[in-house]
């Protein structure tokens, strides 16, 4: 027990908890502006979320990639426990909803395909798709420089991307679900790998501390960016059209290196909420549906409780899940 507490890694515990707010951000504020289109607070916090879904791909990235060797049994172990998850609470769903003429294994392919009743569960699935192509994919990252052609090709189809959406002023991605952006997914899983074969020292040494400044700096104003070109270019206001962007892919590798290069001392608390963050992702859609029933929205000045209230909800519902047999198993992953 002892060996496994020094491994942990307290930083990616602490990128995975700021990534579960952002995801909790993402969809709490958007009722605040999407009427309107106006700037405020919330839209503020909404476009900081952009963050969280790369966070959650380069964590996975730098844990899986970090590994000596991928073996498909080990990543078929993997994949049939996501399965295992997503099915388990669709059939939890299906049953309190009573949906008794919809067929569940419709609802769980729809899970993560961004439709039934967990529409995040498209992460799952995009998630699933990297995983069996992980052990082949490991053969050719075979060294540092064979991971920066591999993200150079990632990061120029981004770009095509990006310049097809100016051209159009709308976002090309709007036609493929989030589950089968893999352009996107891949780089920063790679991405993600790719810091894992550096020394931590080694990082810490390079990573200066301007750069964490810098990384912050840009953080803190990129919703203003962000929501400029939502307005200006692609006439659409979701932030999942973001995450090709150069700007967004740069951010998020700052955003993932100072929290990485962080001297943290052994934290029960981020420890805690870190276990807690795959449940969060859970059940938070849901925490957010019962608060819209329950306080009803119509005051725009209750709009910043809201991401409060889902976030301190949704702990409670997961910690609480983790105290019953059999249940605590299904909130991690």
């Amino acid at each position: 027990k002892n060996r496994m507490h020094k491994t942990r890694n307290i930083n990616l515990d602490l990128i995975k908890v700021l990534a579960c707010i952002g995801v909790v951000l993402l969809h709490t504020t958007m009722v605040g502006f999407k009427e309107t289109g106006s700037w405020n607070l919330l839209a503020y916090l909404y476009y900081l979320g952009t963050y969280s879904i790369p966070l959650f791909f380069m964590v996975n990235g730098y844990l899986l990639l970090g590994k000596k060797e991928i073996t498909y049994p080990y990543i078929l172990q993997k994949v049939k426990w996501i399965l295992t998850i997503v099915s388990l609470w669709t059939i939890i769903v299906w049953l309190f909803k009573r949906d008794f003429t919809v067929n569940p294994i419709k609802k769980i392919i729809g899970s993560l395909l961004q439709k039934g009743y967990f529409s995040q569960f498209w992460f799952f699935g995009a998630l699933i798709l990297i995983y069996l192509c992980l052990p082949i994919l490991r053969k050719f990252l075979n060294s540092k420089r064979s991971y920066l052609y591999i993200l150079s090709f990632f990061v120029a189809t981004g770009l095509i991307f990006e310049l097809v959406n100016i051209i159009l002023q709308m976002p090309l991605q709007s036609y493929v679900i989030q589950t089968f952006r893999l352009w996107t997914w891949f780089f920063y899983y790679i991405l993600g790998g790719l810091i894992a074969q550096f020394d931590k020292e080694f990082i810490k040494k390079c990573f200066k501390r301007w750069m964490k400044i810098a990384s912050v700096l840009l953080m803190l104003i990129s919703p203003l960016i962000l929501f400029f070109l939502a307005k200006t270019i692609y006439h659409n206001l979701f932030a999942e059209y973001f995450y090709d962007i150069l700007f967004v892919k740069i951010v998020s590798l700052g955003i993932f290196l100072t929290v990485l290069t962080l001297s943290l001392e052994e934290n029960k608390w981020i420890v805690t909420l870190s276990n807690q963050t795959m449940g969060v992702f859970i059940v938070h859609t849901y925490v957010i549906k019962v608060l819209e029933k329950l306080l009803g929205f119509s005051y725009t000045g209750a709009y910043l409780l809201f991401p409060i209230l889902t976030l301190c909800v949704s702990l409670i519902v997961v910690s609480l899940l983790m105290k019953i047999p059999y249940f605590n198993r299904i909130v991690k992953l």
